[in-house]
């Protein structure tokens, strides 16, 4: 199928391939335009237009689908994620209809994306995919799905380092910040909690008498969702270092009986840290501290406590995390390693040799 061209004559919208256009008699808009779009995938404009077109169905009216099951379904989030890898594969192969695909195509598709893009894109790319051509198989277009048999490209990205602060650089930030930002790297330190659920957080959350910190929610691109996973929803001990920064920030905005961390307009940050952001990297520049993501302050409250002998699963449960092998695999590193372990109820029943001699 041939790409459709549009034209702006005195604010209206033409249409056309090749050199022949013809007016939609409606504005010059996106919105528009994408109608027009949409039409032409489904071939809904060829008859009227007389162009000649592959009225073969094409592998972006299938995405259009998905994606639109897609949009019924899942968080703006997700679905933005989504749109991002639609886009990738709709620059691609354009108008390519899909019984036209053969496996090999979706193999130098993704190879090329892995040269830039990251992990999860390429995911969600072969997610669309394989959903688009499920439904052409459905469809009795095809009969093989050509993205079963083409296996995920390989990562050789190094791993990310974590760089946890010391307990001296987190006294050193604490002491040069003030009020609510004071508090709120207070409370990403010893709660370990992401920023946005700390954000999320309203007073009805924390829970001064039982020391508990309910995890229900978090903030993203102005939305209030769910948790990040399932085990992300927890209830938090608070500890007294954590409680003294709540206790602080309850003087900035608890009479107002909402979120914990408010604007001067009295309204939610709607998952924006930017000010945070900003705020954290010029303080820790200032102090001549090592260059490390505000993110970091998660990583410096699992790698203390485990350093210091604190409960993996109590961290783990504590983090978020859905299993203690997410919470190893990460940080086992900081726990601390006994030179030599001392099985001391072996020792004692085989002291004098076997158990029988």
């Amino acid at each position: 199928m041939k790409k459709l061209r549009f034209k702006n004559r005195e604010g209206v919208l033409y249409f056309g391939i090749g050199g022949k256009f013809k007016s939609s008699k409606m504005k010059d808009t996106k919105i528009n335009r994408n109608i027009i779009i949409s039409k032409h995938r489904n071939g809904e404009l060829d008859e009227e237009l007389g162009f000649k077109t592959d009225k073969s169905p094409t592998l972006l009216m299938f995405l259009d689908k998905v994606l639109q099951e897609k949009r019924e379904t899942l968080k703006k989030s997700s679905i933005e994620h989504y749109s991002n890898s639609y886009r990738r594969i709709s620059a691609y192969f354009e108008d390519k209809a899909i019984e036209k695909f053969k496996p090999i195509e979706i193999k130098e598709f993704q190879d090329k994306l892995a040269k830039k893009y990251s992990r999860s894109l390429i995911n969600n790319a072969r997610t669309l995919l394989r959903e688009a051509f499920d439904l052409a198989v459905l469809s009795e277009l095809i009969n093989v799905n050509p993205v079963v048999s083409v296996r995920p490209p390989k990562f050789v990205k190094p791993k990310k380092k974590q760089n946890p602060f010391t307990l001296d650089e987190i006294d050193l930030i604490l002491e040069n910040s003030q009020g609510f930002i004071r508090n709120f790297f207070g409370i990403s330190f010893f709660t370990g909690m992401r920023g946005g659920e700390i954000l999320a957080l309203k007073w009805d959350d924390v829970d001064f008498y039982t020391d508990t910190i309910s995890v229900t929610k978090t903030v993203s691109r102005g939305v209030i969702n769910s948790t990040k996973t399932q085990a992300g929803t927890r209830d938090i001990e608070m500890i007294p270092q954590a409680r003294k920064f709540f206790e602080a920030q309850r003087l900035e905005t608890g009479l107002q009986n909402s979120f914990v961390f408010l604007q001067s307009d009295m309204k939610s940050y709607h998952g924006s840290n930017v000010l945070f952001y900003k705020y954290f990297k010029r303080l820790i520049e200032k102090l001549g501290l090592e260059d490390r993501a505000m993110h970091n302050t998660r990583h410096t409250f699992a790698s203390i406590m485990l350093n210091h002998g604190i409960e993996p699963l109590w961290v783990s449960a504590t983090l978020g995390h859905k299993s203690l092998d997410v919470t190893l695999g990460v940080y086992t590193h900081y726990m601390p390693r006994k030179e030599k372990m001392v099985i001391g109820f072996l020792e004692k029943r085989y002291k004098t040799g076997t158990h029988h001699s």
